[in-house]
């Protein structure tokens, strides 16, 4: 008998003898009311401990410990092996007498328990082909199935884990979900789950040591002393005439948690070497481990350095060289460029930066594995034509330094040439930006400065749609959108507000909303037009950002003036960049939690349709699925068309100033306006008309039925306190 079973034995002996007098000292009453039979329910999923075999008779060793109880005692047993649930059920109605299981606080309000006889100790159990979780908190955001009314359940429970507990039905059920995959995990007991697993032939494995060790013993109804006395007298009979032991060892090889070790099976023979032997042995052993030990780390230390120097050398060749080319990166680039300027000051040199513009459809269609071999075959044409110094910066820009003698055009020309590997055929489209050091301009630029000057050419080139640029100084950015940029950086939108022009209800005469507008208030260039760094802030990819607090600055006025409600919608405009951004729908979803979503319209320019509009029907999908309005801004200036705009789900279109301002004197423009204001009726449409700065205008759109308009001839854009007062004026216009 191994430590843990003297140790059971011994408490449960000294527990339970201390209540066999009391038994014996009620023999009297004992006699005049025997107890002839007990009822013991039990788990039909719970091998080793009790089972059903697949004829239904019970099984295991509480099964036969309680049936050697009863021969013990002389008194007949019913053994019931139910669902766990139904089996708890039982006890408590009165069905059964008596119940094998883990004691808790919480079991304690309606069983009184027996002293304890056995302990186990559960485990998780995850997907022999998944993730294997090893304690409880790898499984934080996971799915955990448990049998109900089980130990752990309640342990759960009472310990609220970071995770979605599944009930199952049994304990079988519980490893059943991880099996179906239904479950990320189960937690039950070790020896029962293990053994359930291989009778069922379910893909499932213990993942962690085993925790929460626990007695285990028999439970009765609260207050159902005489079954309970009668349990704990022949436990302790059982303990001393060795009756439990019998029953044990019967079952032991399958109660252990752990499987047999060597040294058990060493222990099984008998320990027949003597100390010296073994002294002996082990000396003779640790000598050859350390030699084996020492010669494996020799030649592991040689590996190391060896691969050490190759890793060094690789580092060394990487620090100067493009990975997919191999030819010079740009540090690499400005280092040779600056020696050669030191070795020849009297040189000109000629910068050049080609940039593949068209290198991501050609990923788009061919795959990334054409495109480095399409770069590979780049940057060897470039090294052949007698270019210097060639080098890759990535993203298919390169640069190479020419002969001053070379014109523009010539050195175009060595470069734009089709490309042919893998039987392709490339023409890839190149811009160039190309700066020359003038023998009449000192002192010399260094290499950086010449580098940058090339990359202004070739941005603007490409910006101009020109196949080259040389460099100029009219082409450096404006200094004031710089200042602005530089300040955007620095402080943000600190300096930014919110202005709202108002949108009338051509019907009704009523103001039914307002599109909020953006302004910066700089502090030394004053009031910035939107025109001038709004293209700025796309450019620099800095305009979802402000995007972002446009929305958060409005929802919070209409939250914080309590405009939702009264009919009144608030517009706010929203670039293609914003609306194809991967966070931007989550961050709507967030923003619009504790208002109704009908009081505001997102305004999108009907250009930016056509730039990726798998993406655009997406986000328009999820946030008009919110209950977000969307509107097409500055219709009629963009390439789109209505029959196009009946793929999204837009409610409104905005027609653009352009085509508004003049249709009481511009026939070509009434009959636009009229015609889009029809068709987007055909399809469900409303239309606000921008620009509108007369009322003749006004009367004309009426006629013509334009939900709404907006323009100087209601109101140029106001502060929020003033657009307040016309949110909730009935005045008609």
């Amino acid at each position: 008998m191994d430590i843990r079973r003297l140790y059971c034995a011994g408490i449960l002996s000294f527990l339970i003898l201390t209540n066999f007098g009391n038994a014996h000292a009620d023999t009297g009453q004992e006699r005049e009311n025997p107890i002839t039979k007990l009822t013991f329910a039990g788990s039909k999923f719970y091998p080793p401990l009790q089972w059903l075999t697949s004829d239904n008779r019970p099984q295991g060793f509480i099964t036969d410990l309680e049936q050697y109880l009863a021969e013990q005692g002389g008194f007949a047993i019913q053994q019931n092996l139910l669902p766990w649930n139904e089996a708890l059920d039982s006890v408590l109605n009165g069905k059964a007498d008596a119940i094998a299981l883990i004691p808790s606080e919480e079991r304690s309000k309606v069983f009184d328990f027996s002293a304890p006889f056995h302990y186990v100790a559960h485990g998780i159990f995850s997907h022999r082909s998944g993730v294997q979780y090893g304690n409880l908190e790898q499984l934080s955001g996971r799915t955990v199935s448990v049998a109900a009314g089980s130990f752990a359940a309640q342990k759960l429970h009472e310990e609220s884990p970071p995770f979605e507990i599944i009930n199952a039905r049994d304990e079988l059920h519980c490893l059943q979900l991880v099996h179906d995959r239904t479950a990320d995990a189960c937690i039950e007991a070790d020896v029962t789950s293990r053994r359930l697993a291989s009778l069922f032939d379910l893909d499932v494995v213990r993942s962690s040591a085993a925790f929460w060790p626990q007695s285990y013993a028999f439970a009765v109804k609260k207050g159902n002393q005489d079954v309970l006395d009668l349990i704990n007298a022949h436990l302790a009979l059982a303990q001393v005439n060795g009756g439990f032991s019998k029953v044990y060892n019967h079952w032991a090889e399958h109660l252990e948690s752990q499987d047999r070790t060597f040294t058990d099976n060493l222990k099984a023979l008998g320990w027949l070497v003597t100390l010296i032997s073994v002294l002996a042995l082990l000396g003779f052993l640790w000598s050859y481990a350390l030699k084996k030990q020492v010669a494996r780390k020799t030649a592991q230390i040689k590996n190391e350095l060896n691969e050490r120097i190759c890793l060094q050398e690789r580092l060394k060749y990487l620090s100067r060289h493009d990975v997919i080319t191999g030819i010079y990166n740009r540090p690499a680039f400005t280092d040779s460029l600056d020696q050669q300027l030191q070795r020849d000051p009297n040189s000109h040199p000629v910068v050049v930066v080609v940039r593949i513009t068209n290198i991501d459809s050609i990923t788009s269609v061919f795959g990334y594995t054409v495109v480095n071999a399409l770069l590979q075959e780049f940057s060897e044409r470039l090294k052949k034509d007698g270019f210097q110094h060639a080098a890759h910066f990535g993203g298919g820009v390169f640069a190479v330094v020419a002969h001053s003698k070379l014109s523009n055009e010539e050195i175009v020309a060595l470069a734009q040439q089709p490309l042919e590997f893998n039987s392709l055929d490339f023409e890839p489209l190149l811009t160039f930006g190309i700066h020359r050091s003038r023998p009449d301009t000192a002192p010399h630029d260094n290499a950086h400065e010449m580098l940058r000057k090339a990359l202004t050419a070739v941005s603007k080139a490409q910006q101009t749609q020109e196949v080259f640029i040389e460099y100029d100084v009219t082409i450096e950015p404006n200094a004031d959108d710089l200042r602005l940029l530089k300040d955007f950086h620095r402080d943000g939108m600190k300096d930014f507000f919110l202005v709202y022009q108002p949108k009338l209800d051509v019907k009704t005469g009523l103001i039914k909303g307002a599109e909020a507008l953006l302004r910066w208030q700089h502090p030394k260039l004053g009031l910035v037009s939107p025109a001038k760094f709004i293209p700025l802030l796309e450019e620099s990819g800095m305009i979802t950002e402000v995007t972002q607090w446009v929305i958060h600055e409005t929802i919070s006025m209409i939250r914080r003036r309590g405009v939702c409600g009264k009919g009144i919608v608030v517009s706010i405009n929203v670039s293609t960049r914003d609306l194809t951004d991967l966070g931007f729908v989550q961050f709507v979803e967030k923003e619009i939690k504790n208002i109704d979503p009908k009081c505001i319209q997102f305004e999108i320019t009907e250009t930016g349709f056509i730039d990726d509009s798998d993406r655009a029907l997406y986000a328009l999908t999820k946030i008009t699925e919110m209950g977000i309005g969307c509107s097409v801004d500055d219709f009629g200036t963009g390439n789109s068309s209505l029959s196009y705009l009946s793929k999204f789900p837009v409610g409104e279109i905005k027609l653009d100033r352009s085509f508004v301002f003049d249709i009481t004197k511009n026939a070509r423009h009434l009959t636009i306006v009229s015609s889009t204001i029809e068709l987007a009726h055909t399809l469900g449409l409303s239309v606000t008309a921008e620009g509108v700065e007369d009322k003749d205008t006004v009367e004309l759109l009426r006629e013509l039925k334009c939900e709404t308009i907006q323009g100087y001839v209601i109101s140029r854009p106001i502060a929020e306190d003033e657009i307040l007062e016309m949110f909730f004026a009935k005045s008609e216009h």
